[in-house]
């Protein structure tokens, strides 16, 4: 699938006399000031799918309505997972392909330098029009039966994919991918805000709210807590009482809704653990 990208903007003539034209100045009326010519990405899509076997018995014993769906369930969340794994790797890397280094990062890291780490998390700071998602199929959940297993047959499969559209406007930032790491390759609110701060240099458009999407793992979204709060020995960045409503709500609820310019999301699908060699 090709989607088609708009060029970005350039500035505008200034000075024009009167009668002077438009178009062609500065450039000729062929090639005008403004050229919106859309290019494009290409999007491949992957046929992801799991499934399991059932037997008879466990229809009978544990109630078939009960089992079923509670197996739709976790198949249902089983390939959900897959399509969020193979969408982050795209965004951060350009390809599905599981990464297993910080090398593999195909945008700009507002985090640490690998040699600063032992293992490393990845966020993603970004404009929603930053990557494209196509599907042609559907998830869905289908169960066939085995007379001669006397069991069922059950799978679950979709048919997605993901692009880069513009990997400048995704940013990444490598942390330490250890729980309650020392302050020094945790995450910041530096980090996040610096990430910010390039996206708006690259006019990168925002929500409908105003924010980028700041994708965090646990770990990540712990350092963060704790900094909000002001807790935890993590002094960069830190708010101390600016905004204690929101650092209430993040230790109360265990969560950070938004701040600096970022919607907050938390994710374990994010490329994680990753060698720094």
């Amino acid at each position: 699938m090709k989607i088609p990208v708009t060029n970005s903007w350039t500035t505008a003539n200034s000075s024009l006399t009167d009668n002077e034209a438009i178009l062609g100045t500065p450039a000729s009326a062929s090639d005008p000031v403004n050229d919106f010519l859309p290019t494009s990405v290409s999007l491949s899509v992957n046929k992801r799918g799991t499934g399991t076997l059932i037997s008879e018995e466990s229809l009978e014993d544990g109630g078939f309505e009960t089992v079923r769906n509670a197996v739709v369930t976790r198949l249902s969340r089983a390939i959900a997972q897959s399509t969020d794994l193979a969408g982050f790797n795209v965004l951060a890397s350009g390809v599905e392909t599981t990464m297993t280094d910080i090398s593999d990062l195909n945008v700009s890291n507002d985090g640490y330098a690998n040699t600063a780490l032992t293992g490393a998390d990845v966020a993603l700071v970004m404009s929603p029009e930053a990557g494209a998602y196509a599907v042609k199929r559907e998830p869905g959940v289908k169960m066939f039966n085995d007379i001669d297993q006397d069991n069922y047959q059950m799978v679950a499969t979709v048919r997605n994919g993901f692009a880069q559209v513009r990997s400048n406007f995704i940013r990444a930032i490598a942390t330490s991918n250890v729980i309650g790491a020392a302050a020094n390759i945790s995450a910041s609110l530096d980090q996040f805000s610096t990430s910010v701060a390039n996206l708006r240099g690259q006019n990168a458009p925002t929500d409908g709210a105003g924010f980028y999407i700041a994708v965090v793992t646990p770990a990540q979204e712990l350092a963060l807590a704790k900094e909000l709060n002001g807790v935890g020995g993590i002094s960069s960045g830190s708010i101390g009482s600016v905004a204690q409503e929101l650092a209430n709500q993040a230790l109360l609820e265990g969560m950070i809704g938004q701040a600096i310019g970022c919607r907050f999301v938390r994710s374990n699908n994010l490329p994680r653990d990753l060698a720094t060699a």
